[in-house]
């Protein structure tokens, strides 16, 4: 081997690197345990600030070792992950001006959103596809002329030409936006990213607990605005119907009952509910009548309220006169949350007082005991909150609504005409009122968002999970790597020892690239990836071990073998790779989040893969060689396994053939009958995973749940399964509210959940706590998953594409790498025969198995890397065979092929057993997402490996003809 000496201080160059990107997170973590050492979670977090700017490691502080760590992903130490869509058509109408109230406008917009529905895209395409089929060429300029320099003789192409880079500077926009309110967290390793040219922003806040506080600083619009109010005494006198007049008495009725939410069995509330529904709804009665409040009201009656007052007649007696407007959430004693609903006065067309970029600064601060926002206005804005605040002092203080957002944050009443352009925001007073000013401080100070952002898609992990999943996974990747570590030990002896030594520097190269890329993120199927990589890496030791063995067997020295066995197996082991480095970069490319982490390990560790298994191992032979030490590539037990096998494959491919064929049978009949288990990401829908103190018998839940999700009359039955052992663990998923874009949708199903199955917990969990994310959390919400239908939807069309363009590059490879094209449909047919037959016993196992086996995007990324499996084992066969039709000219085709298939199987055996080691252990010691991630990989290397041989061999032979295969 040249260049020896260089390739050695490569190695030690590398492995310097890797250990210093590795001493980061040990750094980090000697210094978190530290922090926790004898103190409680308060005292350490206290001990943490305090010392976080001292230097800890090579001139950094403990915040700069920290953002330098390996990267872990949501699901291995908790934390939430959300994308917001920006509302591009919320853009594009404010652009349209006046126009966008026409009917016409209406129709296009009706019509981008139902295709929405149907086919991916931006939605930019997607307005203009609707735009053409309902406009009949009517120029765009007709509704976008005066919009940064459009004219009415504008053509489409600059229309669009300027709404999409209208569209690309607000999304951008929003995206520094986000940005700056995510400095509000402090977390070490925040993640923002544009989702290509869809309108979407993911955010992801790895060990971040409070979901309210993350659903409100990132959804919120920053969208200020001040409103006079109504006094109820004041009300229109056409809006002084039964209803508004029963609310007005309300307290003379109940004067000496307070209404709370535990009484709903009093018989009075009865008697009240049942004469007046829509008052009835009220927790407890409103104001007075010099108020403005109309009532309190528990989350889950706020849309059944909303619903009665835009009824024809309210609408008639409110309309451009009273917008209703509820307030932020607040919690009872009872631990339940009640909405406060305030009546405010619109001005000239139903506007507010003052609205839009007012304040030039906000300020948190604290001020007779209480936490304040403190708002400096504009010179003009100062004028006119003079004038607001002068009127509500000469009414006697009446309040005057500070709203952000569409939410009534306070309604304070003035003491006196306020000059100099000033004003305060107070808080509630409650233990998190601090964090809320600083908060609100933030979003009004990063500015508004150019367009509404609306929440699509969340992960919330517990950090209970993330120390689960961590536990699992260490013990499915030490016992994997122990396996496969002594089997190679057991199979090629001496031989076996140096192949360790390739794939345990294998293992320290990829987590020493995972610390040098703190973007690339390691998850659960990171793991399986780096844990697949153990299996995949020894393929290529296997490969030139067995044509070494080949060379020792034909007569050669020792040292003339190696050198041959390493030059005639190099082919092989590139095309092998090449194929799966295909599948990986279109995982990578396709894939979000947790696939995207999995594409990353496992591209990262073909190359890593390539550089032992070639480099290390041939320089610890040479190193063996000149020392004269004696190599064995084979143990007494093993040196004759498979070495004389004479399988007549190709007389047997017809029965093959009709397997086959009945197993595919039996996978279509089971999808029409029963289907598959869709995941959330397929469907659309929440999930949450729900732990539980006692075992809970799953039917019992599910009868509790049913007539729970209940809106508009319509029930939305939620699917209720087990998601560990004993039943203490259950996955819980509904459709209901699951396109709801209102900002507190998220809160309302977590709120009808609590209430169904709170009999289930213990007393001391409340909804406020139900769903926080706390260290060692044992019971409750452990883990929420957010899909709309849309995203859905985009998810499923991605992952056909992916499928797709995987196949069709495979495809191209093989037919132009082996010249032939016969090769290239064999490759194509075993693989559409390998993932049929997962499909088909995915559809067939599921419900059967102790985990789950939903059909979501970690089952693409299996199937894809499947795809990657059968056309590495697929094209080792294919490349024997071109060999031996180079080397034979007398033997028959069929001969020549069986010959080959032979000549592989110790290779195809070795492989296969060493991945089905590596992916039986993940399933044992797996959790049960990753549980049924390495099912689907375990069945596709079964069957990807009984493909290669019994069916795209065979298929090849019937395709191609005895003087075309030698030519």
């Amino acid at each position: 081997m040249q260049n020896k000496k260089v390739l050695k201080i490569l190695i030690v160059l590398i492995g310097i690197v890797c250990l210093y990107e590795l001493s980061f997170t040990f750094f980090a973590n000697s210094y978190e345990a530290q922090s926790a050492e004898g103190r409680t979670k308060e005292e350490a977090t206290k001990w943490a600030k305090e010392h976080a700017s001292e230097e800890l490691w090579m001139g950094m502080s403990y915040l700069e070792v920290k953002q330098r760590e390996i990267n872990l992903g949501l699901d291995l130490r908790g934390g939430i992950s959300v994308t917001l869509e920006i509302a591009v058509n919320e853009l594009v109408r404010s652009l349209a001006a006046s126009d966008a109230t026409t009917p016409e406008f209406k129709e296009v917009e009706k019509t981008a959103f139902e295709l929405k529905k149907k086919q991916s895209g931006a939605y930019l395409e997607l307005f203009k596809q609707a735009y053409d089929s309902k406009m009949n060429g009517v120029p765009m300029a007709k509704w976008f002329a005066g919009q940064q320099g459009l004219t009415v003789e504008s053509t489409d192409e600059d229309v669009m030409a300027q709404l999409e880079d209208a569209a690309a500077s607000a999304i951008g926009q929003a995206k520094e936006v986000l940005r700056t309110r995510v400095k509000q967290f402090g977390v070490a390793q925040p993640d923002i990213k544009l989702v290509g040219s869809t309108g979407r922003i993911i955010v992801e806040l790895p060990g971040v607990k409070d979901i309210k506080r993350v659903r409100g600083l990132l959804q919120g619009s920053a969208d200020l605005e001040i409103w006079d109010t109504w006094y109820l005494k004041d009300f229109p006198a056409q809006a002084i119907n039964t209803e508004v007049k029963l609310m007005l008495d309300a307290r003379k009725l109940l004067d000496t009952t307070e209404i709370v939410f535990e009484t709903t069995e009093d018989s009075l509330r009865a008697e009240f509910i049942q004469e007046y529904p829509f008052s009835g709804l009220f927790a407890s009665p409103g104001q007075n009548e010099e108020g403005c409040i109309l009532g309190n009201a528990l989350a889950k009656d706020t849309a059944k309220i909303m619903e009665y007052l835009s009824l024809a007649t309210a609408k008639r007696i409110l309309r451009n006169k009273i917008v209703p407007a509820w307030s932020t959430e607040q919690i009872t004693k009872e631990g339940l949350g009640v909405y406060t609903l305030y009546l405010l006065k619109a001005e000239r067309g139903g506007k507010p007082f003052m609205s839009g970029e007012f304040i030039t600064s906000a300020k948190s601060d604290i001020q007779q005991g209480q936490d304040i926002v403190s708002l400096d206005f504009k010179s003009g804005a100062a004028i006119q909150w003079a004038e607001i605040t002068g009127k509500s002092f000469d009414q006697g203080g009446k309040p005057i609504a500070i709203v952000l957002d569409g939410v009534v944050h306070s309604a304070p009443g003035a003491n006196g005409k306020i000059e100099g352009g000033r004003t305060q925001i107070t808080s509630g007073g409650d233990e998190n009122s601090a964090q809320w000013a600083r908060d609100l401080a933030n979003v009004l100070n990063a500015g508004k968002f150019p367009a509404p952002a609306h929440i699509v898609q969340q992960t919330v992990v517990g950090p209970t999970l993330g120390k689960a999943a961590i536990t699992k996974a260490t013990w499915s990747f030490g016992i994997a790597l122990l396996l496969v570590l002594a089997y190679m030990i057991f199979y090629y002896s001496t031989a076996g020892i140096v192949a360790n030594i390739a794939l345990l520097a294998n293992m320290a190269l990829i987590v020493g690239v995972l610390a040098a890329f703190p973007t690339i993120s390691l998850t659960l199927p990171g793991i399986a990836g780096i844990v697949l990589t153990i299996g995949m890496s020894v393929d290529a030791n296997v490969l030139i071990y067995e044509r070494i063995r080949e060379e020792l067997k034909s007569g050669k020295t020792l040292k003339v073998a190696i050198d041959d066995g390493y030059k005639h197996a190099y082919t092989a082991i590139l095309d092998a790779n090449v194929t799966t480095l295909i599948t990986g970069l279109i995982l990578w490319y396709f894939g979000t989040s947790v696939i995207e982490s999995f594409a990353q390990t496992l591209v990262a560790g073909i190359f890593t893969s390539l550089f032992s298994a070639i480099v290390i191992t041939r320089i610890v032979f040479d190193t063996m060689l000149n020392k004269g030490i004696n190599i064995k590539f084979s143990s007494k037990i093993t040196e004759n396994w498979f070495a004389n096998s004479t399988y007549n494959v190709i007389s047997s491919r017809k029965k093959f053939y009709v397997v086959s064929g009945l197993l595919i049978i039996a996978g279509l009949f089971s999808f029409s009958s029963r289907g598959f288990d869709e995941g959330i990401d397929f469907s659309g829908g929440r999930t949450y995973t729900v732990g539980f103190t006692d075992a809970v018998d799953v039917a019992e839940v599910k009868a509790t749940l049913n007539g729970v999700f209940v809106i508009d009359g319509k029930e939305y039955p939620p699917e209720v399964k087990t998601a560990g052992e004993g039943n203490k663990m259950l996955l819980i998923s509904t459709k209901f509210l699951a396109d709801d874009e209102g900002k507190d949708a998220s809160a309302k199903v977590e709120s009808f959940l609590f209430a169904g199955i709170s009999k289930f917990l213990p007393s001391d969990v409340t909804a406020a706590n139900f769903t926080e994310l706390e260290d060692d959390k044992a019971y409750g919400v452990l883990q929420i998953d957010h899909v709309q239908s849309t995203i859905a939807d985009d998810i499923i069309n991605a992952s056909y594409t992916a499928v797709l363009v995987a196949l069709a590059s495979i495809f191209l490879y093989v037919a132009v790498r082996f010249r032939k094209w016969q090769f290239g449909v064999g490759a194509l047919i075993a693989i559409f025969h390998d993932v049929l037959i997962v499909l088909s016993i995915f559809s067939i196992a599921h419900g059967l198995l102790p985990f789950s086996l939903e059909i979501n995007s970690s089952f693409v990324a299996a199937i894809l890397t499947v795809v990657g499996y059968s056309i590495n084992d697929t094209v080792v066969v294919f490349d024997r065979i071109r060999e031996r039709l180079l080397d034979s000219k007398n033997d028959t085709l069929k001969v020549v092929v069986n010959k080959a298939l032979n000549s592989t199987l110790s290779r195809t055996f070795n492989t296969s057993m060493t991945l089905v080691v590596v992916l039986v252990a993940i399933m044992i010691f797996g959790t049960g997402s990753l549980q049924g991630f390495a099912f689907a990989l375990l069945v596709g290397v079964v069957v990807g490996t009984y493909s290669s041989i019994c069916i795209a061999t065979p298929i090849y032979v019937d395709l191609i003809k005895e003087d075309q295969a030698k030519v």
